[in-house]
């Protein structure tokens, strides 16, 4: 498979968000602090895994959070199958001036080809030479695993936790936000 990573302009969202951004939810993560200075990840296995998806979650594709947003300064990338004659099958949105990954997301059936650690090299590579920050931060839950996996394995540290970033969301209130930060100046 050959595929390329592009930066795009916010009139583009919508290909981003044809994108599915959901996963299978084996097991998640006990979160164990100690007043955020030591932070431990127990993996705990479910007894019935579950789907989980962030755009059926938002009741509408992700594009539309986006229309009433400034993204003018933010890194906005799409990854294509070049044999398929340039099928959109991932992408990740870098928010500026904040420097946070806040949408990374790679279609299913291209997922551990290489195309989620060319993305997110692409949109670290960008965000350095922003200049703006030192680092960037990522947002992901206890209840995605392979995400946190993934992050760690690119080289992003966990630095906090909020056990209420979600408590006012019914379906998800029980999820514990993880902020994970890449170190720019690397």
């Amino acid at each position: 498979m050959t595929f390329h990573i592009v930066q795009v302009d916010s009139s583009r969202l919508s290909e981003f968000s044809n994108t599915p951004i959901s996963f299978e939810v084996h097991s998640i993560y006990d979160v164990i602090d100690d007043n955020n200075e030591q932070i431990k990840l127990i993996e705990r296995p479910l007894l019935t895994s579950y789907i989980k998806d962030y755009d059926q979650l938002l009741n509408s594709d992700s594009s539309h959070l986006w229309s009433n947003m400034d993204t003018t300064n933010w890194g906005i990338f799409l990854a294509f199958d070049a044999t398929q004659n340039d099928k959109v099958i991932g992408g990740a949105i870098v928010e500026m001036p904040e420097c946070a990954l806040c949408d990374f997301r790679v279609d299913p059936s291209y997922r551990r080809l290489g195309v989620g650690k060319a993305l997110f090299e692409y949109a670290v590579q960008w965000a350095k030479q922003q200049g703006k920050t030192k680092h960037m931060s990522i947002e992901t839950q206890n209840t995605n695993v392979s995400a946190c996996r993934f992050y760690a394995a690119m080289g992003a540290k966990l630095g906090d936790i909020d056990r209420n970033a979600y408590i006012n969301d019914e379906q998800v209130k029980h999820e514990i936000r993880l902020n994970y930060y890449i170190d720019l100046e690397k």
